[in-house]
């Protein structure tokens, strides 16, 4: 049996959602959108791009880093924004 992995194919079906990243480390980003994952052009590194803010440059976070994402509930964002 091989170990379960968080690889590219699944983070690119993450792409244009709001998720949190639970890293390796433990910690936790909270509801970010994915903007892109892909290869690093310079050392071929998989790579996902998060964005926190509209209008932000991108956060670039390796994928060896990622433990898993969770997707977002847009209910839960909405009511969290009104209260």
């Amino acid at each position: 049996m091989g170990i379960d992995r968080f690889n590219l194919n699944e983070a690119r079906s993450f792409v244009g959602r709001n998720v949190n990243l639970h890293l390796k480390d433990g910690s936790v980003i909270v509801n970010v959108l994915v903007a892109d994952a892909k290869r690093e052009e310079d050392s071929g590194k998989p790579s996902v791009y998060c964005t926190a803010r509209y209008g932000r440059p991108p956060l670039r976070i390796r994928l060896r880093e990622i433990e898993w994402m969770e997707k977002v509930t847009p209910c839960i964002t909405i009511s969290a924004r009104i209260s």
